[in-house]
């Protein structure tokens, strides 16, 4: 009688090349930043995951450590079983299979990275970790379905462990820290909501992945799908001479790797080929040159070849190309690595006009006063300024300097008890999110428009500089919202995206105005504020009328601040946005007021 449960091998995997190479070269170098792949539900990112979990060779844990510690490698070992291993000479250890820690959506910060238990530590003197999912992760897979739909933090948490191969725990001064590294897999379905740029840069690879057009390897995914359900174990077996040799080809690789050697051409070529495609990030440069070992190492050579360069830049560069507005991304091919190769790569300059008289013109006008000057309440939470301590049974935040002078003032001895514990209260100025919403629906003073958003962003990010706040560059038209610049500091991202916008075609308004809602409300920031720019022709909406969606929009009124740009003058204008400012109780103005 069979009792193991079988797992879909990954040599039966049918297509999907691209991701199954992707995956491979991740678990022979986990340092290039793990993959994440793109596409729609049943084209089998799942089951490719759980395969290579099942394909890797076992490894060797200590025993009784709880963070999966190597044996042999004090790199890959925690403080504690380096100590040992220095005093004792060897560790006891098994061999076990890597496995798959799945990385649930309602994760807090503490479940990730883990937590310290202050009471012991203050009354035992020792540094207590409680370990977390990146501890359970360290030298197996973890892996995030729906990645997308996790909140931006976490995912940052894991890809700083994952680039730095370390989990640093800190809770007041006390700092523990211990040996992650995973390989980092994730898998989304764009159709759910994408990830922010700063986000996609970090994943080290990104792959998409769509159902087969062939009708031949359709035929055999399901002839496969059919064989395995029948008899699971004969299917294995069928293909397990393959695994095997896979699975030797794997081990080899990671034996080579970190000999594996790298021309000065080839790395010349890798930073053409980046810049060419206008990268602006080094990141790229880099998992390039890591993929392309990796590659020759899984092909079992010593040296990095043309073709390791071409397909390395296949996998880690298409989701680091910024694309137009209302485009979809650019798919690489061998082909454009090569033509880029064959020809000699333009210098782009960008040359952008601060329009200095506009600058002083708003400055003067009303708009500074809709913006400026507010007051940034005061936010009591778990990050800001220390200022003081209270007494509290069940401390979140524990202030150590006053719990140990309690304990002394009370029993004239270092011995802390739980009713010394003092919790301290931190606060931090409210942050705001500025949202420039532009309506490019109309080609009519579009120039106007465009160069109000400019000045406007000029505006913001210099009084952000002061107060720390960000600001987010929406476009609408036709029956799409994009997001060009999620918040940020940086003006030259916002200037750039404003070159060259497409305009033409319907004005969601309404629309528009609750997906800027929406990003609003996932920041999470004090105070949102959405200066919406648009003529108010609006003819796509949410519900079935305008007069519908303004009253849906009004629920958004209390939390949501709004300024409204006319693009229309005084006597042309149709009366919308007068109605949606009314509404909001929001400041109003005219374009050509403001820019004379």
């Amino acid at each position: 009688m069979h009792h193991k449960f079988v797992i879909f091998p990954f040599t039966a995997i049918v297509g999907q090349d691209l991701m199954k190479k992707a995956l491979l070269v991740n678990a022979i170098d986990p340092t290039i930043g793990g993959v994440l792949i793109k596409g729609d539900k049943g084209t089998g990112k799942s089951t490719a995951v759980r395969a290579l979990a099942d394909l890797l060779p076992k490894i060797k844990v200590v025993k009784d450590c709880p963070f999966n510690c190597s044996p042999e490698d004090l790199r890959l070992m925690c403080k504690s079983c380096q100590e040992r291993y220095k005093k004792e000479g060897k560790l006891p250890w098994i061999e076990k299979k890597m496995t798959i820690v799945d990385m649930p959506l309602s994760a807090t910060e503490d479940m990730v990275v883990g937590t310290i238990d202050i009471r012991k530590a203050l009354k035992e003197g020792i540094k207590a970790l409680e370990p977390g999912i990146l501890a359970k992760a360290n030298r197996n897979i973890l892996y995030i379905d729906e990645v997308n739909l996790l909140d931006d933090h976490l995912v940052n948490i894991l890809l700083d462990a994952a680039a730095m191969g370390v989990n640093i725990v800190e809770r007041e001064g006390i700092s523990v820290y211990h040996p992650s590294r995973f390989i980092l897999i994730g898998t989304m379905n764009p159709e759910e909501g994408n990830l922010r740029p700063q986000i996609l840069d970090r994943f080290g690879l990104c792959v998409e992945v769509s159902a087969l057009t062939s009708k031949e390897d359709r035929l055999k995914v399901v002839e496969y799908r059919r064989e395995f359900d029948s008899d699971p174990w004969k299917f294995e077996e069928k293909f397990k001479e393959k695994q095997e040799m896979l699975r030797n080809k794997i081990i080899n690789a990671q034996k080579i790797l970190p000999e594996v050697s790298i021309s000065k051409d080839m790395l010349e070529k890798i930073v053409e080929i980046a810049t060419s495609l206008g990268i602006k990030t080094h990141r790229a440069d880099i998992v390039m040159e890591k993929t392309a070992r990796a590659l020759a190492a899984l092909d079992g050579r010593g040296y990095v070849t043309e073709e390791d360069i071409k397909e390395a830049a296949i996998l880690a560069l298409p989701h680091r190309i910024r694309q137009q507005p209302f485009e979809k991304g650019m798919i690489i091919t061998k082909e454009t690595v090569e033509k880029i190769l064959q020809s000699k790569p333009k210098e782009e300059v960008f040359d952008f006009n601060k329009n200095a008289e506009m600058k002083k013109d708003i400055l003067k006008f009303d708009v500074k006063g809709s913006l400026q000057g507010r007051d940034f309440p005061k936010i009591e939470g778990d990050r800001g300024l220390y200022i003081k301590a209270r007494e509290s049974k069940n401390p979140k935040n524990i202030a150590v300097d006053a719990t140990l002078r309690k304990a002394i003032r009370e029993t004239g001895k270092l011995e802390v008890l739980p009713e010394h514990l003092m919790e301290k209260i931190r606060v931090s100025r409210g942050k705001a999110l500025y949202i420039i919403l532009l309506d490019s629906s109309s080609s009519m003073r579009m120039e106007k428009k465009i160069r109000f958003a400019k000045t406007l962003a000029w505006l913001l990010l210099k009084q952000s500089y002061e107060k720390k706040n960000e600001v987010a560059l929406m476009v609408f038209r036709g029956n799409d919202t994009q997001v060009l610049v999620p918040p940020t500091k940086d003006l030259l991202r916002i200037e750039e995206a404003l070159e060259n916008l497409p305009t033409g075609g319907k004005t969601p308004l309404t629309p528009a105005l609750y997906e800027a809602f929406q990003v609003a409300k996932k920041e999470m920031k004090e105070n949102p504020t959405v200066i919406l720019i648009s003529d108010g022709k609006g003819n796509v909406f949410i519900k079935n009328s305008l007069e519908e969606d303004f009253a849906f929009l009004q629920t958004f009124a209390n939390s949501i601040n709004l300024v409204v740009v006319n693009a229309e003058s005084r006597n042309r204008s149709i009366g919308i946005l007068e109605q949606l400012a009314k509404i909001f109780n929001a400041p109003h103005f005219y374009l050509e007021e403001v820019i004379r």
